[in-house]
């Protein structure tokens, strides 16, 4: 009788795992971002939705200091070794992706530079 119940509780909790690692899995909104000639190719306004689990991966083709206003989240990406940036999007509104320089410059402020993207996080 206990063996019987042992597996029936086991079975409940490989279930509710599945289930929690299916729905963390599925919640998180998955950017790919390229950097080419110190411009993000492709789209410049990632739309996301509050309280959504954020991923922006970074490639680029030169080193990059990269940082995330608003959510203070800040990274570095080589052509070597590609960054992500890992978020809950709790606060609302526009924040800008800017660099804190590129190549040995790499880490200082690119005053006057616009946003490299825009992350728009809309309410739910």
């Amino acid at each position: 009788m206990v063996s019987y119940f042992t597996s029936i509780a086991a079975s409940l909790v490989i279930i509710l795992f599945s289930a929690y690692s299916w729905a963390d899995g599925h919640n998180k909104h998955v950017v790919d971002l390229v950097i080419k000639s110190r411009v993000v190719i492709g789209d410049k306004v990632i739309k996301v939705t509050q309280g959504q689990s954020i991923v922006l991966r970074w490639s680029t083709d030169e080193a990059i200091s990269l940082h995330l206003h608003g959510y203070n989240i800040k990274t570095m990406a080589t052509p070597s070794k590609p960054s992500s940036m890992n978020f809950l999007a709790r606060a609302t509104g526009r924040f800008a992706v800017t660099s804190h320089g590129f190549g040995q410059n790499a880490g200082h402020h690119g005053h006057g530079k616009s946003a490299l993207v825009y992350v728009e996080v809309h309410p739910k």
